[in-house]
């Protein structure tokens, strides 16, 4: 008996297995030898149970895929800024001598910062209606040394820094696949960062079913998406997402002052996409951030000691995605979105002076921001040949902007930005796995408090101008 379920099983576990032709006669002539010989007491049983592990460790690996993707980069960055406080706020230190809240005129020209992003993709159909995609990133880098916080001049890491963490973790469950309106159900770890068009730049299939502009952020939770490609004769998606946003080791972005540590947020949102064309994608969204707590990512020596739920955040945009337009090698983008927040009344305020001396800023202190707040964002890319691409960016960011960007891809996340961001870059396509990157990007800051919630924003003319060289390999 004991022989008879071992050979069921051994049946049952290869149907599962994905092996090649020499793999598969192999293993059907040891199932006809353990046939022939399954009355014979001389079968050896541990040999019979080996081939049984071995079957089913191979039905289980060979449904995982695995796909690694590295990325080195070198940064060169300039910066300068002038006073953008010109009338003098008198106020004391910490002991008590009087100063004022002016910042002063600053440039600096930094050292050449380099970085390396190791990224390990997995995905596996476990059954027909059952999928699970993961993602581990880990990120070493030497920007921190000279990370660039304009409230605090001071505020750094010491020397190289690394993070790992995992991005994504969630199952697909398809349902009513036979039917015209089939229905996924995603949940766990979600797809919320690296979304339209922001895969352009990257030569790459786009990581977020979500446009970038709108919605970029770390999350778990769940994901209802209804196909609706029956009533609209293209390819055309509902989708509603509930989830909890959190941040990443804040080692993984190495040069971040414009983004915020999510402390509590609720995310709301739903969104639908359809394809004006085989090529063209119309995508339109609201999201909304509700229990917003966070506080300024400045380095180790800030806490969210005075971080404090503020109210919530409600962000709605849209955006055309249009690839090779009419075979002619070009792709273009244009995306738009609006912010405006609700306070209640409470404050956060960063701007008392630490141990540290942190800041004394006025805008480092306030409710969150209830204006209107707009961005634009747009780009153009050209195939110069079958291997050079050559693109252009810009975004722009109003006084009261918002990006719920905390999960960007981005080194700089420049679509926080409130002011003026222009990029170029050439591609070249070494092959099919393995590309090079040049740019340039110019950021004019017109206010401060980019990538933050709370505060009124203060005139500021910030200067930034980036010249980077990366390389890519995935598979």
């Amino acid at each position: 008996m004991m022989r008879f379920i071992l050979l069921i099983s051994l049946l049952f576990l290869s149907s599962y297995a994905e092996t090649s032709d020499e793999r598969l006669r192999v293993l059907e002539q040891r199932i006809a030898e353990l046939e022939s010989n399954q009355n014979d007491s001389s079968v050896n049983m541990t040999e019979l149970e080996s081939i049984v592990d071995n079957v089913e460790r191979k039905s289980f690996t060979d449904m995982i895929d695995f796909t690694p993707e590295v990325r080195l980069r070198f940064d060169k960055m300039q910066y300068k800024v002038g006073q953008f406080e010109p009338t003098p706020t008198p106020g004391v230190d910490p002991d008590g001598k009087p100063i004022d809240r002016n910042r002063d005129d600053f440039s600096k020209s930094f050292d050449i910062a380099s970085s390396v992003r190791f990224r390990l993709n997995m995905n596996a159909n476990l059954l027909d209606e059952l999928q699970f995609h993961g993602r581990f990133v880990f990120q070493h880098s030497t920007q921190s040394n000279e990370r660039l916080c304009i409230l605090s001049k001071n505020v750094k890491s010491s020397g190289s820094i690394s993070g790992f963490d995992v991005d994504r973790a969630y199952f697909d469950y398809l349902m009513n696949t036979g039917s015209d309106y089939p229905f996924i159900f995603s949940f766990g770890v979600l797809p919320t960062s690296g979304g339209t068009p922001m895969q352009f730049s990257e030569e790459r299939a786009r990581q977020s079913v979500f446009p970038a502009l709108v919605f970029d952020m770390d999350s778990y939770g769940v994901i209802f998406t209804s196909e609706l490609s029956h009533l609209f004769d293209q390819q055309t998606f509902l989708r509603v997402v509930i989830a909890q946003a959190y941040t990443l080791d804040p080692s993984i972005y190495p040069y971040q002052c414009n983004r915020e540590t999510i402390d509590n947020a609720d995310i709301y949102g739903i969104y639908f996409d359809t394809k004006f064309t085989k090529n063209t994608l119309f995508s339109v969204g609201a999201n909304l951030l509700n229990h917003f707590k966070a506080h300024p990512y400045l380095g180790p020596d800030v806490s969210a000691e005075n971080s404090q739920i503020l109210g919530s955040i409600l962000t709605f945009g849209a955006g055309i995605d249009s690839e090779n337009i009419n075979n002619s090698g070009v792709t273009g983008f244009i995306h738009s979105a609006f912010s405006h927040g609700h306070s209640n009344g409470k404050v956060d305020d960063y701007g008392k002076g630490t141990d540290g001396n942190f800041t004394y800023s006025d805008y480092a202190t306030g409710e969150l921001i209830e204006d209107f707040g707009y961005s634009v964002y747009a780009g153009l890319l050209y195939d110069l040949s079958n291997y050079i691409t050559f693109g252009v960016e810009y975004n722009y960011g109003s006084k009261y902007w918002f990006a719920a960007t905390q999960g960007s891809e981005d080194m700089y996340n420049k679509l926080a930005t409130r002011g003026h961001v222009s990029e170029g870059y050439l591609i070249w396509n070494l092959n099919r796995y393995l590309f090079t990157k040049v740019g340039y990007m110019y950021t004019q800051e017109e206010y401060t408090g980019s990538g933050w919630h709370f505060g009124e924003p203060i005139a500021k003319g910030g200067e930034q101008q980036v010249g980077y060289i990366q390389i890519n390999a995935s598979f």
